[in-house]
């Protein structure tokens, strides 16, 4: 790995104005963002020659954040923004863009609300909803937060982590039981997400909302990462087993073409665009 130079210039780096440690975090974001393997900190300590105490709290930092994770096999840290980190508001667009056919084309047949959602610091967010014709009116809006315990969105998306990685992000929020069907033991969840990666989607039976059903499938980018995920919700009394199973299946294969058109290869991780191995 080439070294960088992190030591100061006399370009002002030297006034009291300059922080020194948001230069060495950059820098450690410029080198992740290169690196898909992931990097490790004695790596990064030696290209930026720089402590390796001070390297681990950066980086320590940078995934308490969200902009970091360390891989639990490998022990290195890998950028979750990817190189365009500095501008995920352009990715979630492009996102966006690449979604809203295929969830103007689930909205036509199924007359529900269509969501599109993403992982943001252990939460759900919402970045695109299309309200069903006849569906009720969901609590969740664009751009507002929900847990990832209780929505089918939520659990999508876990469930294709590493389970390591799923069950420390589960740690680290409350699961709090918003109807009497949510499900607040991390061991039933991570139980549950093998089964929800067989099937290649998540199902979430009135554990967010009484009264309402939601089905969900993840969305992968190259990388094989889930990174956002789609779902119809509607009420119980129309969300029934056969209905479940045709919405599963068209959404399963409009996430899995999204992913392709995001550079994901569906032969690489196997029949469910399975990330977890």
């Amino acid at each position: 790995m080439k070294s960088i130079d992190a030591r100061p210039t006399k370009t002002g780096r030297e006034t009291s104005n300059f922080l020194r440690a948001l230069e060495s975090a950059f820098r450690v974001l410029e080198i992740m963002a290169r690196t898909e393997s992931g990097v490790h900190v004695s790596e990064l300590a030696r290209t930026l020659q720089l402590p390796k105490a001070t390297v681990f709290r950066i980086l320590f930092t940078l995934q308490e954040i969200g902009y970091a994770r360390k891989d639990p096999v490998t022990r290195a840290y890998l950028s979750i923004r990817g190189a365009a980190w500095v501008n995920h508001d352009e990715g979630r667009e492009i996102l966006k863009r690449v979604s809203r056919p295929y969830m103007g084309k689930m909205l036509s047949r199924f007359e529900q609300t269509v969501n599109l959602a993403v992982l943001d610091r252990g939460q759900v967010l919402y970045t695109e909803i299309l309200e069903g014709l006849r569906s009720i009116r969901m609590a969740a809006n664009v751009n507002t937060y929900a847990p990832v315990h209780a929505t089918g969105v939520g659990k999508s998306m876990l469930a294709f982590l590493h389970p390591m990685e799923a069950e420390e992000m589960l740690k680290k929020r409350s699961l709090p039981k918003l109807t009497p069907k949510t499900i607040t033991s991390i061991r039933a969840q991570l139980k549950a997400f093998k089964r929800i990666r067989e099937q290649g989607y998540a199902i979430d039976n009135e554990e967010a909302e009484t009264g309402a059903r939601c089905v969900a499938a993840p969305i992968f980018n190259s990388q094989g990462r889930p990174v956002a995920a789609m779902s119809v919700s509607g009420p119980v009394n129309y969300m029934t087993g056969t209905v479940v199973g045709q919405i599963a299946q068209t959404l399963v294969d409009a996430t899995r073409k999204i992913s392709g058109q995001l550079g994901f290869s569906a032969a690489r991780k196997g029949k469910h665009l399975a990330y977890y191995e």
